[in-house]
Parts: C-alpha cells; sequence; structure tokens
C-alpha cells in the first residue's frame, strides 16, 4: 500500500510540474508575441464583459426547458431574477415572467455589440488605410478576432433564448 501511495503522489507531482511548465511558456509565448497577447487580451478582456449575457441567457434556456417539460418553477426566484419590483407576483403568468428576466439583460447585450462594433469599426479603419500605423493595425486586427469568439456565443446563445421563449409561448397557447 505505501509503494502505490508513493506512485501516485509522484505522478501527481509530475503532472504539477508539466501543468506549470506548461503555463509558463505559454505565457512567455504570449508576452513575447504581440499579436498573440492581443488575441488573448481581447478574447479574454470581451468574455469578462459577456459574462452576464452568457451566464444570463444559459439560465434562461435552461429554466425555459425545465418549464416546458413541466417540471416545478418558483415565480418569486423568477420574479427577482427580472429585477423588477412586481406587486402583485399572481398576477403575472410564467411565462411574462420569463420574458421579463430576458428584457432586464437586453442593456447589456447593446452595450456589448456597441463595445464590438466600435472595435470592428477600428480595426476596419485600419484595414481600410483610414488611419496608417501598420504597427498598431495588426494588434487591433488579433484584439478583434479575440473579441469575436466571446461574441459569437452570445449572440448564439441570444438565438437560443428566443428559440427557446417561441418554443414556451407555442406550448402555453
Amino acid at each position: 500500500m505505501n509503494k502505490e501511495r508513493i506512485v501516485w503522489w509522484g505522478i501527481f507531482i509530475i503532472s504539477l510540474i508539466i501543468l506549470y511548465l506548461s503555463i509558463f511558456y505559454m505565457s512567455l509565448y504570449v508576452a513575447s508575441n504581440p499579436e498573440t497577447f492581443a488575441f488573448v487580451f481581447g478574447g479574454l478582456g470581451f468574455w469578462l464583459f459577456a459574462n452576464r449575457l452568457i451566464f444570463g441567457y444559459g439560465s434562461i434556456v435552461d429554466s425555459i426547458n425545465k418549464f416546458i417539460e413541466d417540471k416545478e418553477i418558483d415565480k418569486k426566484k423568477l420574479a427577482e431574477k427580472s429585477h423588477h419590483h412586481l406587486l402583485n407576483l399572481d398576477d403575472y403568468s410564467i411565462p411574462a415572467l420569463f420574458i421579463l428576466w430576458k428584457g432586464s439583460i437586453e442593456p447589456y447585450r447593446y452595450t456589448y455589440y456597441f463595445a464590438f462594433f466600435f472595435t470592428l469599426a477600428l480595426d476596419l479603419l485600419f484595414e481600410t488605410h483610414v488611419l496608417s500605423m501598420s504597427y498598431i493595425a495588426i494588434d487591433i486586427k488579433a484584439f478583434m478576432l479575440g473579441a469575436s469568439i466571446p461574441t459569437l456565443l452570445v449572440w448564439g446563445l441570444d438565438l437560443l433564448s428566443n428559440h427557446y421563449i417561441n418554443k414556451m409561448l407555442a406550448k402555453v397557447a
């Protein structure tokens, strides 16, 4: 039993060393290559910016799926997630609360898309040589490409939540 424990601890420590070295060398590569740094920075920055949208739309889809499968939905929790102060909760149907919840996320979506549009417009200005600083143009393009990954995810989840809301409304009607 003691030899087995030593082998497992040895494998664990070797795995940690390999993980540390790979993260270290990846971070060295990212830090030494400006385009890669801009891509990672754009992706992570926009991912943090899109975090509320990604988890909001994902929660809406998951909750509507539970409603469609006739599982119990708590109206009070739905009202809290919609960020509206509703006086008489019994007057609202569950689909109305889902629509209010999705509506409370909309301002974040518009702000997010505006930020991405600004990044895209800046990239297009450099690509069409309206602004001509070639040493920055490559970094702006890499930043925009990194930002496009979470933007695609937000757009897809927005479409998926619209699909599930339509599916829920078809079930209720």
